[in-house]
């Protein structure tokens, strides 16, 4: 291990303007992406590319194996890539290298042709791998410039631009394909041109960060940890080693009998049930959201135009919801503002069983939305706020490979429950476990 020299960081207060304003557009811009995957990316998939089973395979098959891939190589990337940033501190570089990846392969999928399908596979891949390591580096980034509540309220803005720019996105992307005739193109031409768009949309929009300063690597709130130095391997394997010690409590301190490093090392295992707590929510949250699609897709019989007003539905109501989360956690108490956000996913879960006409299906998606954004903004805002300093990314990196494990285990017993009971909202039950378990863990923190 090696000690890096002690660095200066920025006074307890509100973030700089520009660099709030920069952090919160990466949000705007990363969204764009999120929203055309659900919609227009996999109905370009499932209907042009693999609609004649190309592969022998249908084109909802070879969608959900490409996605599996892409969760595969974002677990094993995550790791060893956030260490990276952590030992070099270069989390804007990764950032701005991971945006342009994703961006870039956006830009591939929209010049190569149907037929070219394994390049099709593979920019998609790309561009989900790209979009996830984004999201580690936006999260690590927010330590730096803001802490405590403003820390809330910021997340809390980073989602809701989050859903307006990926609803003003997706809007003008779907009314390109719309008034494909009049553009002299085919519906599949016009579906390449709205990645192309996105692609450029995603790059546009990050280019704030580029010159932002979003200070170095300390605390916005000015916390030291220690003797205010830092110690960092040599290696992004012996990072990750080191961090996954301290989750465990293990300090050299502690085992010497140093009052102080013991208190390290309660924090590191405090930090690892607020991660473990965390990745069990979010985990169930994302397996929810793609059920809930499928229930769209499959029960309810939605062809895309209704998928895409359904999706904006919920980017409407997310938007409020994310600022009125926000809001309660700062100005009320964060674990309130979790509470209500849990017990909300807990309500939507169980309303789901009931469910039975598209009006009642449209009235649970903007339930849903109100406490869809303030769950993740709320434990982003967390996570920023006991991740050790020095180890933003490693945090974040976790908390995302953690994510991706725990929502694969997730809709693996959702499946398993659907195959030996035949009912497609069997599985709900097991989402509700989930997620109680997660909010244990999390209340066990302290």
């Amino acid at each position: 291990m090696k000690r890096q020299p002690a660095i200066a960081v920025a006074v307890s207060g509100p973030p700089r303007c520009s660099a709030a304003v920069a952090w919160v557009m990466l949000d705007w811009a990363a969204s764009a992406f999120s929203t055309m995957q659900i919609t227009l990316i996999v109905a370009y998939v499932e209907r042009v590319v693999f609609a004649d089973k190309a592969w022998g395979l249908s084109g909802g098959v070879v969608w959900a194996w490409t996605m599996a891939v892409a969760m595969l190589v974002s677990a094993a990337a995550a790791p060893f890539l956030s260490a990276w940033a952590d030992r070099t501190r270069r989390h804007k570089t990764a950032l701005l290298a991971s945006v342009a990846a994703g961006s870039l392969a956006l830009l591939t999928l929209g010049a190569v042709p149907p037929v070219a399908r394994l390049a099709v596979a593979a920019s998609i891949i790309v561009a989900v791998v790209g979009f996830d390591m984004a999201a580690i580096f936006t999260g690590s980034l927010l330590p730096r410039i803001a802490s405590g509540r403003a820390a809330d309220r910021l997340s809390a803005s980073g989602f809701a631009a989050g859903y307006a720019g990926g609803a003003v996105a997706l809007l003008i992307a779907t009314a390109v394909v719309a008034a494909h005739d009049r553009l002299g193109l085919t519906a599949p031409e016009a579906l390449r041109v709205a990645f192309v768009f996105t692609g450029c949309w995603w790059l546009l929009f990050s280019l704030p960060a580029a010159w932002a300063r979003f200070g170095v690597d300390g605390r916005a709130d000015g916390r030291a940890d220690g003797d205010g130095q830092e110690v960092h391997a040599s290696s992004s394997t012996g990072e990750l080693l080191a961090f996954a010690r301290s989750l465990a409590g293990q300090t050299v301190g502690r085992e010497n009998g140093d009052v102080e490093n013991a208190g390290a090392g309660e924090d590191g295992r405090s930090l690892g049930r607020v991660l473990l707590g965390c990745v069990l929510v979010l985990g169930a949250v994302q397996t929810a959201i793609a059920q809930f699609s499928s229930v769209a897709l499959e029960e309810f019989h939605l062809d895309g135009t209704a998928l895409v007003w359904l999706v904006l539905l919920v980017q409407a109501v997310a938007l409020p919801g994310a600022l009125i989360i926000g809001w309660l956690s700062a100005r009320w108490s964060r674990d309130g503002a979790m509470a209500v956000c849990l017990l909300g996913w807990m309500i939507v879960l169980a309303l789901a069983c009931l469910v039975q006409t598209p009006t009642q299906l449209h009235w649970l998606a903007a339930l849903l939305a109100l406490v869809l954004g303030g769950v993740q903004s709320v434990i982003r805002a967390l996570v920023a706020e006991m991740a050790p300093r020095g180890r933003f990314g490693a945090t974040f990196g976790l908390m995302q490979v953690g994510t991706k494990l725990s929502g694969f285990v997730a809709s693996l017993l959702f499946g398993a429950v659907l195959a030996a009971s035949g009912l497609p909202r069997a599985g709900l039950v097991i989402l509700l476990v989930q997620i109680a378990a997660g909010w244990w863990f999390l209340k066990r923190r302290r």
